[in-house]
């Protein structure tokens, strides 16, 4: 069970972040505030098709489409912030058994999907 709490502030922020980067023209397949309990932190992992590609431009592409938006690079520690391609088992996982289009919010908790345990997540999109 997730020990962290995820404050509104952060669930704020992360749908800011999906809508920054769709504005951007960054694809993003999959979005979530994810609970890693070996850490207990919640990181908010985004899934993209660019990190398959090269990781480290992804990173670039995103802190850019930040900067040039607002205040929300200054709000949200980009160390809580995981690029993932879109083979990650985790949010493959959960695909597996949900799909959210569009950016929106669904809690998925407490569950073991193909051997993968998923403590806790608040998904923005999952998309097939």
């Amino acid at each position: 069970m997730a020990a962290a709490v995820l404050v509104d502030a952060d669930v704020d922020m992360g749908g800011e972040l999906v809508r920054i980067l769709d504005e951007a023209k960054f694809p993003v397949t999959g979005a979530a505030w994810i609970f890693f309990p070996d850490v207990g932190e919640w990181r908010l992992v985004i899934r993209t098709p660019k990190a398959e590609k090269n990781l480290q431009q992804a990173l670039l592409e995103i802190a850019v489409a930040l900067d040039n938006r607002g205040d929300l690079r200054k709000r949200l520690d980009l160390s809580r912030v995981k690029v993932v391609p879109p083979k990650d088992k985790m949010l493959a996982a959960m695909g597996s058994v949900v799909r959210v289009d569009g950016i929106s919010t669904v809690r998925f908790s407490r569950n073991v999907i193909d051997g993968v345990l998923i403590d806790d997540a608040l998904i923005y999109r999952l998309a097939a």
